[in-house]
């Protein structure tokens, strides 16, 4: 067996360990599994990594008190690559990307330091809390991913995803309409019953989860010539897939087909442009029959009330995304402050205030101001130019990734949920640093006939026609 194949096994019992503490809902258990990942974390960061990939799009286990398991699991992770400086020795290198990223998180933690100070006490103060430490943890597992996968493979934590991806498929389907049994305390309590909500509890969180497994499932695909790889991985797909249509997500919907488009363009201009055709004939051709399928589900028939229904929610949300201009009218160089937008939105709407943008920029240019879009926008554009140096492979996968992810900010705000956006975390992190060559035997081929060009050329041997 070779070593990815045991940090995935090892991983995946000790989720198998937490899992059935849940399923049992046994303290004991659950804490046995808690613990066993921390201590293997700390001992093997690598392994601990295929854990968090396992188990962060999965409800959290009950027994594992504040700040949560995955942010306790994310900090084990990144004390066992302390720990191992001295024997790894690393060359470290702190990218433009990482820094731009890492002053937006200084910037959130100086805007919520008088809630923090005041020990989060009282609702508004342990909201913005709750939003901070999943800031938080998405950083803390970017950091820990860039120190794990760097110049090592990272196929055991891409396999880890798209089994928990399958898994909270599973679920959905399982425990649909209360059924399950025991896998009830798997699954999150769903605010909307007519659709699919697997350990998420909200259709479009679960959706946009799907969406980013489908768009790794299907940039690997494209990125590798196994057979049995291939094969293993279309049935992914469309399983996922199947998933996906449950939740009856449009900004899933829309977040998949930038996905797919922006994996097109990895690969060459025409078929970027053919994908942009195809996505808006689908568009235009299956847009109804989405809205027809989800109003059937919701109410029973999509009758003109349940249309008339359906448009007042986009209205509704779409005015909770325009509070956003106003309240950047209010501190536009430095926003309202992390967390607020819901608590003043109030001030400049008749909607009132518990507003939610539904949308991570709108939210960043409230919150933090036109110097929090900047600092946003320069490292996606950093991040977006490491990616198109890489090898074929991870620039393939990384920017199909990076495409969905900046779509899916238009309805959601992935950011402040690790369990949203741990597929879009890893895998764009995993594109930057991890070595793919293992898993590619294209790349793998064009390096070899790079190689072989120049001793060629070196020994005066003509190019074949052919070549």
């Amino acid at each position: 067996m070779t070593g990815d194949g045991r940090l995935l096994i090892v991983g995946l019992l000790i989720c198998g360990v937490i899992l059935a503490g849940m399923i049992r809902e046994s303290q004991v258990v659950m804490l046995v599994g808690a613990l066993a990942a921390l201590g293997v974390s700390i001992a093997s960061p690598a392994t601990g990594l295929v854990v968090l990939a396992f188990m962060a799009p999965l409800k959290p286990p009950p027994a594992v008190p504040a700040p949560g398991f995955n942010l306790i699991l994310i900090s084990a992770i990144l004390l066992g690559c302390v720990y191992r400086l001295p024997i790894d020795r690393p060359r470290l290198r702190v990218a433009p990307s990482l820094l731009l990223l890492a002053a937006f998180v200084l910037y959130v933690f100086v805007q919520q330091l008088p809630d923090m100070l005041s020990g989060y006490a009282g609702d508004r103060a342990h909201d913005v809390g709750y939003l901070f430490y999943q800031l938080l943890a998405g950083f803390g597992t970017i950091v820990a991913a860039g120190l794990v996968l760097r110049n090592r493979s990272p196929y055991p934590v891409l396999v880890a995803l798209l089994l928990s991806a399958i898994f909270a498929v599973i679920l959905a389907i399982v425990t649909t309409d209360g059924a399950g049994g025991s896998l009830q305390s798997l699954v999150a309590k769903s605010d909307v019953a007519a659709r699919a909500t697997g350990p998420f509890g909200n259709p479009n969180s679960f959706g946009q989860f799907l969406a980013y497994a489908c768009i790794l499932a299907a940039a690997w695909f494209v990125t590798v010539r196994s057979p049995r790889l291939r094969t293993a991985l279309l049935l992914a797909l469309g399983f996922i897939g199947y998933g996906l249509s449950l939740s009856l997500s449009r900004g899933a919907v829309a977040t998949l087909f930038a996905g797919l488009v922006a994996l097109a363009f990895t690969r060459s201009r025409a078929f970027g442009l053919a994908a942009v055709g195809a996505a808006l004939a689908l568009l235009i051709v299956g847009y109804p029959l989405l809205v027809e399928w989800r109003l059937t589900n919701e109410t029973g028939s999509a009758s003109a009330a349940a249309a008339a229904g359906l448009a007042a929610s986009d209205e509704g949300r779409f005015g909770a995304v325009l509070a956003a201009p106003a309240l950047l009218a209010m501190s536009p160089v430095f926003g309202i402050g992390f967390g607020q937008y819901k608590f003043m939105s109030a001030l400049v709407t008749d909607q009132g205030a518990g507003l939610v943008a539904h949308n991570w920029y709108g939210t960043v240019l409230a919150e933090q101001g036109l110097l929090g879009v900047a600092l946003w926008l320069l490292m996606l554009a950093s991040v977006g130019i490491w990616i198109l140096s890489r090898p074929p492979q991870p620039r393939s996968v990384g920017g199909a990734m990076l495409g969905a992810l900046a779509i899916g900010c238009l309805f959601l705000e992935p950011p402040t949920s690790l369990q949203t956006s741990v597929i879009p975390v890893i895998v764009i992190t995993a594109a930057l640093v991890a070595d793919w060559s293992a898993g590619s035997t294209a790349t793998k081929t064009e390096e070899q006939g790079r190689v072989l060009d120049v001793a060629r050329h070196r020994d005066g041997i003509p190019r074949p026609a052919n070549r």
